[in-house]
């Protein structure tokens, strides 16, 4: 049983999207880098910025300023993910022409955006969900919702809060 078992927090049943209190189900999917990247491996270590993109302007701005504003996500000892329903070829390009530096996961079939909501009546949208590092939603911002997608300083906000909540999991104050 893992700690967000044990803390109340239910796995998202699979006819549902994820919602706040509910830990997002594990998937796999092959990275740009030619690996398969569980979302279970950072399971316990990392808290998780998992977006789901589309290609829109709102979607690309955002990747691009997770990307130059990586090393406050890494200092929360987060780490972002870029779920994309891309060719490999097309999401590497993408990958290098934004600059990025976390893991793009590639989503050919769009099964992880159906299931995470990222898709909408013209087949598109996009999604942003702020995890613990045991997998449980504080954040989500769907855009076939209505919704806004977040601002760096808010998820920012968020992985703060997270950390304040697991004080033991905080980064250290003094050089260890």
């Amino acid at each position: 049983m893992s700690q967000a078992e044990i803390a109340g927090g239910a796995v998202t049943p699979p006819n549902e999207l994820p919602s706040k209190g509910r830990r997002l189900r594990d998937f796999g999917l092959l990275s740009t880098l030619g690996r398969k990247i569980w979302l279970s491996e950072y399971r316990g270590r990392s808290n998780l910025v998992v977006v789901v993109a589309d290609d829109r302007t709102e979607t690309t701005t955002l990747l691009r300023s997770l990307a130059s504003q990586y090393t406050k996500f890494k200092a929360e000892e987060s780490e972002v993910l870029a779920i994309v329903s891309l060719s490999p070829q097309h999401a590497s390009e993408m990958s290098q022409r934004l600059g990025i530096p976390f893991p793009i996961l590639i989503d050919e079939e769009s099964r992880i955006h159906s299931e995470f909501g990222a898709v909408d009546e013209r087949g598109d949208a996009a999604a942003v969900y702020i995890t613990d590092r045991f997998g449980e939603v504080f954040g989500v911002y769907r855009t076939r919702d209505r919704q806004s997608l977040p601002e760096i300083t808010e998820i920012v906000n968020w992985l703060e809060f997270i950390n304040s909540q697991c004080p033991e999991c905080e980064p250290p104050e003094w050089p260890a």
